[in-house]
């Protein structure tokens, strides 16, 4: 089995950037089998920036994730195998909460995403990493993994920055309050 994927909580991963600048302090993932379709809600959108050049790269990424449709951004190449692929920004209490929406047409799919499939045990499960502080109520923590039931929805919170790097901590700045500059 694969790492659960960054594009989870690297909200510039879901589209065709060679090199993302926009995170998320915490990333909801719910996924609803019988309508084979992915939720990922962010919170906390920020970046680090250590140069005035990644200042100018951050708003030139959101202006093409903002404007995705009129500006035809492509979605990275992972997530070919999704039939249906959706964003739409919330503003809730002056927070930009990013909603991004999946359908597919085969749990394999999922694969994509580091979400895997045993059809023996009827069970979904990812991979277990400390780091990424993976909360749910629905999953079972065994050994390395986290396993779902697949007779209905599941969902599970990441905030893998709760332990960033004192050097990138100094150098982080919400996305909303870069936006507001």
């Amino acid at each position: 089995m694969e790492q659960i994927k960054i594009l989870f909580f690297l909200l510039t991963s879901f589209f065709a950037f060679e090199e993302g600048h926009i995170a998320a302090d915490k990333t909801t993932v719910t996924v609803y089998p019988d309508k084979q379709k992915i939720e990922i809600v962010q919170e906390g959108l920020f970046t680090v920036i250590q140069s005035e050049k990644d200042s100018t790269t951050v708003l030139e990424q959101w202006d093409q994730i903002v404007h995705w449709k009129k500006k035809k951004t492509s979605w990275a190449k992972d997530l070919d195998s999704f039939t249906i692929k959706n964003f739409d920004l919330t503003d809730a209490q002056n927070t930009i909460r990013p909603q991004i929406t999946l359908k597919y047409k085969n749990k394999e799919d999922l694969r994509a995403l580091g979400i895997w499939y045993d059809s023996e045990k009827k069970q979904y499960s990812i991979t277990y990493i400390p780091e990424q502080n993976i909360k749910t109520e629905e999953g079972k923590l065994d050994g390395n993994y986290w396993y779902f039931d697949s007779d209905g929805p599941f969902s599970f919170t990441m905030e893998p920055f709760l332990q960033m790097h004192e050097n990138y901590q100094k150098s982080k700045i919400p996305l909303n309050e870069l936006l507001a500059k």
